[in-house]
């Protein structure tokens, strides 16, 4: 599919060479004249945009602002005039990605244009799983999940803060993304935010934003996610992580609904619901002096606590099937068939990974298997042996891990002794050349 490339300017002796120049270099361009047209022709989103600061009807840096109040997702590269490098740095704080000076080198231009490509791919690549996992549905065949799901759309409805509980891997960020998009706030965004991930001055400056000059390398002011979130939610994962000085700050928020940008003093209001999720045990954290009892209480208006895979039996089929729909197209892969052996393997496993677990299982099934069904052979080892031993199942050095090393043993020996020639090694050993070839590949050995 061809890149398309927006190019707005007044000069239409400058539109007629660059149209000329890039539609022979595989874009699809369009051209506008004046600002009215550059923000009518944004609207269908084309990967990349270069727009001249100087325009009639909206100049350069309006359209730039229009752009990030509608949300438009374009890399623009703005275009100014010699020495106006000023008005560039403006455009640049204002969204644009890059800017170039007339007269321009059109090597250096083309160069420009192939990064902020890279860049337009990469970031709608980015918000197109975002959209994948706000919109993919949490999987209730199971009692504890119906009841959770019932109480969660009643929460949904307040304002209130909630604290989300439960192991890692169990979905916790979208059960926070489900409370989201059944409330009031659904049309504003829901902004998440891993705790555990940022050290603290990261952390303050990403979720208060920044002022100009507050510290080495903040060159330009920069919005907090909880300005970006206005009207809308944020999700703090692992808040259990939080470091303990943190802690004070964000029970000001929590309490007056206000902050200041790092570095700054102009005190900023916002309109967010908070939502919060840890798998650590807070009340043992509050006794250990690690976690504030007063920001507990202020973030625990509201519990839910997803039940780990182990207590949802009923909901691992449907999990695994709604997984590989999901990775096979992310993939470009046939979509396969879960056959009776490895469902029944799955239905066994103690899951102490859980979700997350699961769909990492199912990933590695269809990188590896034929695309025709999911048996257990295409399953680690700790599941196609039933999960009968939990423990021995985490054990790196325990009998399956030895199990497994005895088996690519067998393997290495068989082809071995057969100079490196997996046919007459799957003969030697009984086996279909194919499958032969999947167990080689399984243990990486390609």
């Amino acid at each position: 599919m061809k890149p398309s490339l927006l190019i707005v300017d007044d000069d239409a002796a400058i539109l007629d060479s660059l149209r000329e120049r890039f539609e022979a270099r595989g874009y699809a361009v369009t051209t506008a004249r004046n600002g009215e047209e550059a923000l009518e022709a944004l609207n269908n989103r084309p990967s990349l945009a270069l727009l001249d600061l100087e325009l009639p009807r909206g100049d350069g840096q309006s359209v730039l602002e229009e752009v990030a109040r509608r949300g438009i997702d374009t890399t623009i590269l703005v275009i100014t005039a010699h020495g106006s490098v000023e008005r560039a740095v403006r455009a640049m704080r204002a969204g644009a990605y890059d800017f170039v000076e007339k007269p321009f080198d059109t090597g250096l231009l083309e160069q420009s244009m192939q990064r902020a490509l890279e860049r337009s791919r990469l970031v709608r690549r980015v918000e197109a799983t975002r959209a994948e996992t706000a919109t993919t549905k949490l999987v209730a065949e199971s009692k504890p999940m119906h009841d959770l799901l019932d109480t969660a759309r009643k929460v949904a409805e307040s304002n209130s803060s909630v604290l989300i509980l439960g192991e890692s891997g169990t979905g916790k960020e979208l059960l926070a993304r489900f409370l989201h998009e059944h409330s009031h706030r659904a049309d504003a965004p829901f902004v998440p935010i891993h705790c555990a991930a940022l050290s603290e001055s990261l952390l303050e400056s990403e979720l208060f934003g920044h002022e100009k000059g507050a510290f080495t390398g903040a060159v330009a002011r920069k919005k907090g996610r909880l300005e970006i979130a206005h009207g809308g939610t944020v999700f703090l994962d692992e808040i259990g992580d939080l470091p303990e000085s943190f802690q004070v700050k964000l029970l000001r928020v929590l309490q007056e609904r206000s902050f200041e940008r790092v570095g700054g003093t102009t005190e900023l209001r916002v309109d967010v619901r908070i939502l919060a999720a840890t798998h650590r045990d807070l009340q043992q954290r509050i006794g250990e002096g690690a976690f504030r009892e007063d920001l507990f209480y202020r973030l625990n208006v509201i519990s839910l606590t997803l039940p780990p895979l182990r207590d949802r039996p009923g909901d691992v089929v449907a999990l695994a099937r709604s997984f590989v729909e999901v990775l096979a197209k992310d993939l470009g892969s046939a979509e396969p068939e879960l056959d009776d052996d490895a469902i029944d393997a799955l239905c066994k496993h103690s899951w102490p990974g859980n979700v997350r677990e699961l769909r990492n299982a199912i990933e590695r099934a269809l990188v590896l298997g034929d695309g025709v069904s999911i048996t257990t052979d295409d399953l680690p080892i700790d599941i196609w042996f039933g999960g009968k031993d939990a423990e021995s199942a985490r054990d790196p050095v325990g009998f399956h891990a030895q199990v497994e090393a005895a088996r690519l043993r067998i393997l290495e020996e068989a082809l071995a002794a057969c100079d490196g020639n997996r046919t007459r090694a799957a003969e030697r050993l009984g086996l279909q050349r194919t499958y032969f070839a999947r167990l080689w590949k399984k243990y990486g050995r390609d």
